[in-house]
This record gives structure tokens, C-alpha cells and sequence, in this order.
């Protein structure tokens, strides 16, 4: 459910599903089936009476309204200020670092924000009942995702986690050259041991999920526990991911700053178009909020 939970939260976060997923021009239509996702998402792992499944689509609008209002004005601001820097004639090393650390603080605010939300639909699945549902739908999943583990071979996993990278820069910069993906390559594989650990993680924290619902928790101790087992998993469980985690932060980070130093003047100029537009459409979605 942790995967489920932070997709009903970080899915109404426009950097990471819809900025990063969809192009420019589909920034407004992703907004508009958000709800739909976040509903159908929750409906997978969550036995749902008549009125629960009222209450999931309430709070799945309060959600997406909440996060019109309160988030994207923010991310315009950083996504603006990403601009002025490529435009500028791209990032130092400490700059791209500083914005690493301000993605991951929108993040955070983000999930923090969204959980009081998650939390007036999970405080109804605290029952033995409910939970034998979550739990057996919870194994199922991680089945699936322990066969694929075991079926793909690391290359097919390689090229695919490539392929994925490649093809959400390339939404930003215009197409990538040869020499471009390979830097991409040469840190994915550099990372991929570290990658493989997040679905160890991922299982734990699934797990301590269930072990606090069962303790019948009110409202406001689920959204604290909510924002902790997703950002912050060392404090619930599993305390040597930290490590982990930092790692492939500064993995990333590393890459980002390679391929943005290896761009051409054209790429560049995309790049900030892009950037400025995506902003641009984020100010126009809260400003629609109101009316």
C-alpha cells in the first residue's frame, strides 16, 4: 500500500507524475483525470462501502483542489528559477545541489500537505476485516513485483530504467544525443544495486503500515505516521535505507548535472522554454482554483 499511499499523495504533485510524466500542452489535461488516478489507485488496495467510496472521492477532490492552491504556486517559482539558471548559461555544482535540496523540500511539503487527506479515508480500514483485505491485496502486489524482479534479467532492467530517463529529459531538452544517453547509462548502472534495495524497503514499510492501522489510530496520528513511513521510512523502519537513500539522491543529482552541462545552446533554449511554460500553466491552474 506504501507505493498506493505515496501515488494518492505525490500523484497530485505535479513534478513528479505530471510534469515529469506528460508533456507541456498535457499539463492541464493530466490535472483534469488526476482525481480519476488517485481514486482508481486507492480502490485497488481498499474495500470500499457506498459511503467510503463517497468519502475517497471527497477527499480525492479536497486533495486535488488543496494542492491547485497551495503547491503550484511554489513549483512555478522553482521551475522559473531553474529557467533563469539555464538561461544564464547553466548550473554549477552547488546550484544544482541547492536545487536538489529545494525539490526535496517541495516534496516533502507536498506529502505533508496531502496527508491529512489520505488520513480521513484510511482511519475507516482499521478494522480486522479491512485490513485482511489490504494485507492479502498488499502480497499480491509484491508478488508481482518479486516475479518480475526474478524474470527480467539486470540488463532488460538497465535499458528500461535508461529508456525511462532518456525519454522523460528528452521532454524538457528535445532530443538527447548519443553521447547524452550514455551519461545517463553510466549512472544508472552505477546506481542500480542501490535501486534494487528499494523493493526490501518498500515491503517493510508495507508492513509497518499495517502494524499501526491495527492499533486503531485517530486521523491526525495517521497523517503524521503517513508523512514519516514515506519520506522519512528511517524513523518507522528499516533505519540503514537512509544511506541508502541519500545515495541515490546524490546519484541523481550527479547525473543531472552532467547531462545539463553537456547540453547544446538549442537544448538549452528548450530547456528554458519548457521550464517557463510548464510555470506558466501551473500559475493559470491555481489561479483556477478561485473561480
Amino acid at each position: 500500500m506504501l507505493a498506493q499511499i505515496g501515488r494518492f499523495s505525490v500523484l497530485a504533485s505535479v513534478l513528479i507524475c505530471a510534469v515529469l510524466l506528460t508533456g507541456c500542452s498535457s499539463l492541464q489535461i493530466a490535472y483534469i483525470f488526476a482525481e480519476d488516478m488517485v481514486e482508481s489507485r486507492a480502490e485497488d488496495y481498499l474495500e470500499l462501502s457506498p459511503d467510503q467510496e463517497a468519502e475517497l472521492e471527497t477527499q480525492s477532490a479536497a486533495l486535488i483542489a488543496w494542492h491547485r492552491k497551495a503547491m503550484l504556486p511554489a513549483y512555478a517559482v522553482f521551475f522559473n528559477d531553474q529557467a533563469d539558471i539555464a538561461e544564464s548559461g547553466g548550473w554549477t555544482r552547488p546550484q544544482m545541489k541547492e536545487a536538489f535540496t529545494e525539490f526535496r523540500a517541495l516534496l516533502d511539503v507536498t506529502v505533508e500537505g496531502a496527508a491529512p487527506f489520505i488520513a480521513k479515508v484510511l482511519v475507516d480500514h482499521t478494522t480486522p476485516a479491512k485490513l485482511s483485505f489490504l494485507e492479502t491485496r498488499l502480497a499480491e502486489n509484491m508478488a508481482e513485483k518479486r516475479a518480475e524482479e526474478e524474470t527480467e534479467s539486470p540488463q532488460d532492467t538497465l535499458d528500461e530504467w535508461v529508456e525511462r530517463r532518456v525519454e522523460r529529459l528528452t521532454r524538457f531538452t528535445g532530443a538527447l544525443s548519443d553521447d547524452q544517453a550514455a551519461i545517463i547509462r553510466r549512472h544508472t548502472k552505477g546506481g542500480m544495486n542501490l535501486a534494487m534495495r528499494w523493493l526490501d524497503n518498500r515491503e517493510l514499510r508495507q508492513g509497518a503500515l499495517v502494524t499501526f492501522l491495527r492499533t486503531e489510530p485517530g486521523q491526525e496520528q495517521i497523517a503524521h505516521f503517513v508523512h514519516r513511513v514515506l519520506l522519512h521510512a528511517h524513523e518507522v523502519v528499516d533505519p540503514d535505507y537512509r544511506a541508502i537513500s541519500e545515495a541515490r539522491w546524490a546519484l541523481l543529482e550527479e547525473m543531472y548535472f552532467d547531462v545539463m552541462a553537456s547540453l547544446s545552446d538549442n537544448q538549452r533554449r528548450e530547456l528554458v522554454s519548457t521550464l517557463r511554460s510548464y510555470a506558466a500553466d501551473m500559475i493559470d491552474l491555481s489561479g483556477e482554483q478561485g473561480t
